[in-house]
């Protein structure tokens, strides 16, 4: 009886995954696209609770109201900055962090790549830059951490 108590404590002290709102969602979309919008927007969403700090595949798979997702808008304008606060700051990873894009279940990188292979030239030469970018240890701190 006092083991099932103790779970049942531990079970409600468990703090909640804060559910992404529809009005979140136009933010977040919204934010994704806009130059430096989007980590200062996630970051005031993580200190009220509104948002997850270990949600950043949910936000990046996100479906914005155009049909497009958070990545493809980020990746689309090219917002080096917001990807990289999305990526890095919430601790993604490229092999193992899935996204949804179009329908799809996959890992980041393999997102990435799509989008580049789809875009324009500038698009494609963002996505390769971003790509390389990240797997630099120096520019990417969290492969300091994973790699030891």
């Amino acid at each position: 009886m006092r083991y099932l108590s103790f779970v049942l404590c531990g079970v409600i002290a468990l703090p909640a995954q804060a559910q992404i709102s529809a009005g979140m969602n136009e933010r977040l979309c919204l934010a994704a696209s806009q130059e430096s919008a989007f980590g200062a927007l996630v970051d005031d969403m993580i200190e009220s609770d509104e948002l997850a700090l270990t949600s950043g595949e949910q936000v990046l798979s996100l479906s914005c109201q155009d049909g497009s997702s958070v990545l493809e808008k980020m990746v689309l304008a090219r917002q080096a900055e917001n990807l990289e606060y999305a990526v890095i700051d919430l601790g993604l990873n490229l092999t193992a962090s899935q996204v949804a894009l179009r329908g799809q279940t996959m890992p980041l990188k393999e997102a990435l790549q799509r989008l580049g292979e789809q875009g324009d030239s500038q698009v494609q030469d963002f996505v390769q830059d971003y790509l390389s970018d990240l797997a630099d240890e120096d520019f990417n701190p969290n492969l300091r951490v994973s790699l030891k």
